[in-house]
């Protein structure tokens, strides 16, 4: 399967999902969490995947990557947005009267927030911070993606197999990383935090995407890639992960948190979210990811990941008590705030993109 830039839908149906299971954990954080912490992962797998799908298919065509441009692209694709919600934010802390912490803005405007609420977290009276504890995953992308393509450009030669071995040696090596944190942790709350923020513990979620992605469109010859297309082939295989997938997800014993989970998170999201390649048009499971109301949230996503925050926030400021109004006024606010950013601060920028090699829609 020769890689190209053509659009695949299904990816921003697992966005729209990966969002909705975000905003349902944050609306309900006590009983939740855990699948607004999954949906990070999915959102962080399906990034991998298509940012090397992109690659793949860029030096196919060109023989080369040109960094400039895959960094331009990147900083139009988030910058305006996140300009956007860190405005939207000021003017939320001016009216809510919330103490402004500086460094919390200064954190998410140049992507070191998950270091950030580790290993100083701010001392603030209200529960938590207004952009730091969203904006980590951010950071974990970005810290990821300044590495990723000069490591594809050197490393990746379409008639070598030593970068997919490359690659599946380094998601060995995180989940070590991980082991050597527990096994030497003396606090294993703050050692849960910080193998869930940082990104020397956290970015093979991100990495188990590149890795499905090179399997698929760069090394499909290779004995492991045959397999893993047959394994994707085989209808049940996909649906028993995805269960398997969902139930280990609540799964709290310390060394689950810090050790395993987010590696057998990322092996069987390799079996699910790529086996929709290989699913007809218009089978059941595919219109699940493809139709026109997800997809439309799966393209809001960026923007919902960020507002549904802040209007947490502000909502909180005027009605304390979670009721039925409450809820509503959240999910109005989020979607209102998150289609303004989307139609008129990130659409504008499409242009610029596509001068750098973007082929959005």
């Amino acid at each position: 399967m020769g890689s190209n830039q053509k659009y695949i839908p299904f990816l921003d149906g697992f966005r729209g999902y990966a969002i909705l299971l975000v905003i349902i954990g944050h609306l309900n954080r006590e009983d939740f969490l855990y699948l607004a912490q999954f949906g990070v992962t999915l959102f962080f797998f399906v990034s991998g995947f298509l940012i090397t799908k992109l690659l793949i298919a860029e030096y196919q065509s060109t023989h080369t990557i040109r960094l400039k441009d895959f960094y331009l692209r990147r900083f139009f694709r988030l910058y305006p947005a996140l300009i956007f919600y860190l405005i939207i934010t000021l003017l939320v802390i001016w009216i809510a009267q919330y103490q402004l912490v500086i460094m919390d803005i200064v954190a998410g405007l140049f992507y070191f927030t998950n270091y950030y609420i580790v290993y100083a977290p701010p001392v603030i009276p209200d529960n938590y911070p207004l952009t730091a504890y969203i904006l980590w995953s951010l950071s974990v992308e970005e810290h990821f993606y300044l590495i990723f393509p000069v490591v594809f450009l050197l490393w990746y030669r379409p008639g070598s197999n030593n970068f997919l071995y490359y690659l599946g040696v380094s998601l060995v090596v995180f989940f070590l990383i991980r082991t050597v944190m527990g096994l030497r942790s003396t606090d294993l709350a703050f050692t849960i935090r910080e193998t869930y923020y940082t990104t020397h513990a956290r970015a093979d979620s991100i990495l188990y995407g590149c890795f499905a992605a090179l399997l698929i469109y760069a090394y499909p010859h290779t004995l492991a890639a045959k397999w893993y297309m047959r394994v994707l082939r085989f209808w049940p295989v996909p649906a028993v992960a995805a269960v398997v997938l969902l139930s280990v997800q609540k799964f709290d014993a310390a060394w689950y948190q810090i050790i395993v989970k987010y590696s057998l998170a990322g092996g069987l999201l390799c079996l699910t979210v790529p086996a929709l390649l290989y699913v007809k048009a218009r089978h059941w499971s595919m219109r699940i990811f493809t139709n026109p109301v997800i997809l439309y949230i799966g393209k809001l996503s960026y923007s919902l990941y960020l507002f549904h925050w802040v209007s947490f926030k502000l909502v909180a400021t005027y009605f304390p008590e979670r009721n039925l109004t409450w809820y509503l006024l959240v999910i109005v606010l989020s979607f209102a705030l998150s289609a303004l950013s989307y139609h008129f601060v990130e659409r504008p920028f499409l242009s610029l993109r596509r001068k750098f090699g973007s082929h959005a829609k």
